[in-house]
């Protein structure tokens, strides 16, 4: 049993990490992106004994590359015409996702 659902003897599972934090049980509207949504403990780092310990570096990094970016390029859009949404299965978000800067 998995949350009151019988599988049958010898089903598969998969474990999709891109569904972390998209739990309708927990949150509200689980698909829609809010980024003032109180997450707790969010788990795109691991939990626990298998929290990543470059998690801190990651989030730097990624701070300083968009703060880059935004200081460089403050007026852009979105070709959401030409966008792609990835086909896999692992993968949540964009395979291109076109931008042009003034």
């Amino acid at each position: 049993m998995v949350y009151d659902t019988k599988l049958p003897e010898g089903s598969c599972m998969l474990f999709l990490v891109s569904a972390a934090n998209r739990d309708e049980r927990r949150y509200e509207d689980p698909d829609r992106f809010d980024i003032h949504r109180k997450v707790g403990q969010h788990l795109a780092f691991g939990y626990g004994i298998h929290y990543c310990l470059g998690a801190a570096l990651a989030r730097l990094e990624g701070r300083v590359a968009l703060d880059e970016l935004l200081t460089r390029f403050p007026e852009w859009d979105v070709d959401l015409d030409r966008a792609r949404i990835s086909p896999t299965s692992t993968v949540r978000g964009y395979e291109t996702l076109p931008a042009t800067v003034s």
